[in-house]
Order: C-alpha cells, then sequence, then structure tokens
C-alpha cells in the first residue's frame, strides 16, 4: 500500500515535470499571434495569401489570373505593395490589406519588382530594368518622386530598408557572385557587409537596426544566416541539407518566417531570431514562399 506522503510526493514531482516541458517548448503563440502574407500557386496560379503565425486562418488576398507576389505590408498595415504582371509587364501595384483596390504605382514598360516599403511610410524601394541593367530605385508610396539609387552594370536587387529608414540593404553582383551590401537612403556610401567568395542573397534589417538576416550559400546549399551591420558576427541560423531562403523579421524581432524544402516542396516556416523553435506553418500541396510578417 503506497503511504498518504508518497502519493502527494509523486503528485507534485508529476506538476513539476509538466511545468518544466511546458516551459521549454515554445509555441508560434510565444510572442503574440500576428498575420503573414505570402505567395502560393495552390490555385494554379501564383496569389497573395494571407496566414496567422499559428497557421490558422488562411486567405487568399488576389485573384487575378496573372502573377502576383513579392508582397510586402505597409508600416502602418492597412496596405500591401506587391509585383503583378496584370498590365503585361512586372510592375508595383498597391493594394488594401484585404486585397482591394489595387493600384499600379510604377506604371513602367520595364520589369518593376522586389518592393519594399520604407519604415517612415514614405518612399518605397524596388529594383527595376528600365535602364538596362538592374538597379535599385526609390519612389513615393503614390509613385511620384522616382529616383534611381544604384548604377551599375552588375544586378543590384533585393532592397530592404533599415527602422529608421535612412538607409538600405540590398544585394548586388558588383564583385563577381551576388553579396550584401548597404548603403544611404541617398545611394551614398556603399560598403560590403558579407565576405567572399560566397553568395549572399535576399537580406532583411532586423528591427532594431542591429543585424541583417539572409540567405547564405556557404556550403553549396541555401541556408539562413545572420550577420551584423557592420559585417562581423556571422552566424548560421538553419542547417539542413535541403535549400533555404527569403527569411524575414516579425515586427517585434524575435522571430524569423522564411522558405524551405525540407518537407519535399517550398514551405514557409517560422524560427526564433536564434535559429531555435523551427515550425512548419503552411502546409500546402502547392509551393509557397516569400513571407512578410504584419506590423
Amino acid at each position: 500500500m503506497i503511504k498518504p506522503g508518497k502519493i502527494v510526493f509523486y503528485i507534485l514531482l508529476v506538476i513539476l515535470m509538466i511545468i518544466f516541458f511546458t516551459s521549454c517548448t515554445k509555441t508560434p503563440e510565444s510572442s503574440g499571434i500576428q498575420t503573414i502574407i505570402y505567395t502560393s500557386i495552390m490555385n494554379e496560379n501564383w496569389d497573395v495569401y494571407s496566414i496567422e503565425s499559428d497557421g490558422t486562418d488562411q486567405k487568399r488576398l488576389t485573384t487575378d489570373a496573372s502573377v502576383d507576389g513579392n508582397a510586402v505590408w505597409s508600416p502602418n498595415g492597412d496596405k500591401i505593395v506587391f509585383q503583378s504582371d496584370r498590365s503585361s509587364n512586372f510592375e508595383i501595384y498597391i493594394m488594401n490589406a484585404d486585397g482591394t483596390n489595387p493600384v499600379n504605382i510604377s506604371n513602367n514598360p520595364a520589369y518593376d519588382s522586389m518592393p519594399s516599403w520604407s519604415p517612415d511610410n514614405k518612399q518605397i524601394a524596388f529594383q527595376s530594368n528600365r535602364d538596362g541593367d538592374t538597379d535599385i530605385y526609390t519612389m513615393s508610396a503614390d509613385g511620384s518622386n522616382l529616383v534611381r539609387l544604384t548604377d551599375n552594370e552588375a544586378d543590384d536587387s533585393n532592397p530592404s530598408w533599415s527602422p529608421d529608414s535612412k538607409k538600405i540593404v540590398y544585394q548586388s553582383k558588383r564583385d563577381g557572385n551576388a553579396a550584401i551590401f548597404i548603403m544611404n537612403a541617398d545611394g551614398s556610401d556603399v560598403f560590403r557587409v558579407t565576405p567572399k567568395p560566397y553568395i549572399a542573397e535576399a537580406p532583411a534589417w532586423s528591427p532594431d537596426g542591429e543585424k541583417i538576416v539572409f540567405t547564405y550559400y556557404g556550403d553549396g546549399n541555401s541556408e539562413i544566416y545572420l550577420i551584423n551591420t557592420d559585417g562581423t558576427e556571422l552566424e548560421r541560423l538553419t542547417n539542413i541539407p535541403e535549400g533555404e531562403n527569403t527569411p524575414a523579421w516579425s515586427h517585434d524581432g524575435t522571430q524569423i518566417a522564411f522558405t524551405s524544402s525540407r518537407a519535399g516542396n517550398w514551405q514557409i516556416y517560422t524560427m526564433s531570431m536564434d535559429g531555435s523553435n523551427q515550425y512548419l506553418l503552411t502546409n500546402d500541396k502547392a509551393t509557397s514562399g516569400e513571407p512578410s510578417w504584419e506590423p
């Protein structure tokens, strides 16, 4: 017969074990549920979708027969900027957060893509080949005040703003392989962030302004890495044989969404900023990618 004292002991032991394992297992809700927009071809057409960061409430935001993608939230969360070829060539569009009222703001016969909204809500950076090679441009959110920031024979692409809207991080092939560079918002004071010789792409500036997350081909396959904005302290966050790319920060800087092919096809995952707690967000049969967190 078990003594009452031992019963109490075992009950307390079980409770302590439950508390311990619960505290060690973070769920996607640990930083609060946020909405993520992304691109998917699940309805046999490339469209923009939204989903909650716990994997619920998936919604289709664009339904045009064109290719829509690379969607990014406005800083106040009421608009989404994205690229679309619904005008026969890729242009930059803005629509309401629910997908209504898309408006073409670039209006140029060239290939305009990869938009990024400045945190001060004033400008949109994007890449375009309107002057021959691919360069970085900015324009006001209504499409006015176009400014060319880079003028290099090599491709400059994938712009992302610093939190204070004073700098832009981007990828460039000006040194051969694609690498990560930073410049002032007027195109001045360019410097290289990532080391040679490996390929680095798809940079995104952390909300605290201290780090850049990006895709890095350091060992032959693409993985997600962090680096300080001055080029120091390169840190690997993912380590699997399959490819990973297009990382994006959560607004509070605690999580990173990214695209991975580890499940057999490209899907959206989230993880903590140190690479832990990697979680499959989308589980679509079709390819999904290019995540962006709500502000």
